[in-house]
């Protein structure tokens, strides 16, 4: 079997928590330092530890280690030992409110079970924790591994630091992700896709009609003909939808002013009024529930808070990020945006109602392969070249590889 390692995905706790190799300084003498050493585990500090991993015949290897803590060095050898935890699964989900089950009995290696620290040094080096896939985990479901530490040796033990639970989520192999196609449009459909509450609205590219598909309840598929809602669409650059009974949608020319369109889930235009003025020099508008996130030329994110009539709350306009220009999608999803690099990398950031991130997650690579990406309730609806909508059943807890 092939073997991947996760090193790199895992191994930031350790940098952070363990020292980068640099000179610092610290007071030797303090009286007693030695009572301050205790035995953990960097990765705790950052539990859980979420991966999502192909089901393959490959074997993933992941970090653990012990460390000591404290300003002295190990003054003599230390005996550590390491055990998986499987009674420790069901307190955690009852203290954390989740349903994950214990990693399947063969699955899962540890590389030794045992270690030293030895005298002068402060852990135990990187050891390997050999994951199975293929024949053990079920795809989209997620499945916990406590690691613990123990010492027989007189060393305190930190207790809040002395395991690591792993959550590893099963995804399809390379290439072999399913997917329905649920429309043919021809290569002349355009792009201008807006996601619509399940359905979709399009704007035709030569004419400006904006037509409005809707899916069949049974099979997902948009089998009824579009129905035109509504006509001169072409004057504008950007449209979706937004508190799902409006769409936004800035004009191309002047200053980029934007309007808002009350619009029924039947496709019917209610009141319509300007809501803001001078957007056009942002470059990208995402809807995030109550906020509209503007990504300006320089990449910076600045949120705008917007109620259900239309008016922005001035005084809680701020920008909450930088670094997002440049990106082939940005598309909300539940409680996060989603992003796709230029080069198909797929990402999920964890997003608050009113605007701050979390620790952003790799969810996907090879999404390049299309042209548009919407959303439908908690699928996603993807367009290519020659005009075809695939939807995929998605589930942002595992990984989504499109190509071998």
């Amino acid at each position: 079997m092939n073997k991947i390692n996760l090193t790199s995905i895992v191994l930031s706790a350790f940098i952070f928590l363990s020292g980068c190799n640099k000179d610092v300084l610290v007071d030797l003498d303090i009286p007693e330092a030695g009572n301050y050493a205790q035995l953990y585990m960097s990765q705790a500090a950052n539990n859980p530890i979420s991966m999502g991993i192909s089901i393959t015949d490959q074997v993933y290897e992941v970090p653990y280690a012990a460390h000591l803590g404290g300003p002295l060095t190990a003054q003599t050898d230390i005996s550590v030992n390491f055990k998986v935890s499987p009674e420790m699964v069901a307190a955690y989900n009852q203290k954390n409110n989740t349903t994950y089950t214990l990693m399947p009995e063969g699955s899962y290696t540890l590389e030794r079970s045992s270690a030293v620290i030895s005298k002068g040094s402060q852990g135990t080096g990187i050891l390997k924790l050999a994951i199975k896939t293929k024949g053990f985990l079920e795809a989209f479901e997620s499945y916990l591994l406590p690691v613990s530490i123990s010492t027989s040796t007189d060393v305190n033990l930190n207790k809040e630091l002395s395991t690591t639970y792993f959550v590893f989520t099963g995804s399809y192999a390379p290439g072999e992700v399913p997917r329905e196609k649920v429309l043919s449009m021809g290569a002349d459909a355009g792009s201008f896709l807006v996601d619509f509450n399940g359905d979709f609205l399009r704007k035709d590219p030569v004419n400006g009609d904006l037509l409005f598909y809707k899916a069949d309840p049974t099979s997902g598929q948009f089998i009824t003909p579009p129905k035109t809602i509504s006509t001169g669409w072409n004057v504008m650059d950007k449209v979706f939808s937004f508190g799902g009974n409006r769409l936004i949608a800035r004009f191309a020319s002047g200053g980029g002013n934007i309007n808002q369109y009350f619009l029924s889930q039947d496709g019917a235009f209610g009141a319509q009024r300007e809501v803001g003025q001078g957007w056009g020099g942002i470059s990208t508008i995402v809807p995030f529930k109550g906020l509209l996130l503007g990504i300006g030329a320089n990449g910076d994110m600045t949120k705008y808070p917007l109620n259900g009539d239309g008016d922005f709350d001035y005084g809680n306009i701020r920008q909450i990020g930088s670094g997002w220009g440049g990106l082939a999608h940005v598309f909300p999803y539940q409680n996060s945006l989603i992003t796709i690099e230029n080069n198909g990398d797929m990402w999920q950031y964890p997003l608050t109602d009113d605007g701050i991130f979390g620790t952003r997650k790799k969810i996907g690579t090879g999404w390049d392969i299309y042209i548009k990406i919407i959303t439908a309730g908690t699928d996603l609806l993807a367009l290519d070249a020659n005009g075809d909508l695939w939807r995929y059943k998605f589930n942002p807890e595992g990984l989504w590889p499109l190509k071998k």
